[in-house]
């Protein structure tokens, strides 16, 4: 069975490796815009986020969490915004990553770590249930 990935992230450059690297494992990667990321994933359930930290707002993080608990990878290309993707990922990310990523190992590597650190909320069904009612 393959992963579902949900890429939010500006780079395209950076986003074609991703999506290249995954591809080749079986996994299904798709890109999509800050805008539309929440909706989509509420749509499709994806069972891992890949975040740009610049979009990682607490709100942003929250709100995806409240779908339904999964690993979020945060990716950061500049050390300049280095502080934001640290509190980013103090607030709810799995793991953090600096641009650029050379190897695809430290994709792989990222993965199994964000999916070892991911905290799954155990009141997760009862907020479902108060969101539903």
């Amino acid at each position: 069975m393959s992963t579902k990935i949900l890429m939010v992230d500006s780079d395209w450059n950076f986003s074609r490796k991703a999506e290249k690297f995954f591809s080749s494992r079986g996994d299904l990667m798709v890109r999509e815009t800050v805008e539309n990321a929440i909706s989509h994933a509420s749509r499709w359930q994806p069972d891992l986020i890949i975040l740009a930290a610049e979009y990682a707002s607490i709100g942003m993080l929250q709100a995806l969490r409240l779908l339904q608990p999964r690993p979020i990878i945060l990716i950061s290309e500049h050390m300049s915004r280095y502080d934001r993707a640290w509190e980013a990922w103090q607030n709810g990310g799995d793991e953090l990553l600096m641009k650029p990523i050379f190897h695809n190992e430290d994709f792989r590597q990222a993965v199994i770590t964000a999916t070892e650190n991911a905290v799954v909320d155990p009141h997760w069904a009862n907020r479902q249930k108060a969101v539903s009612a």
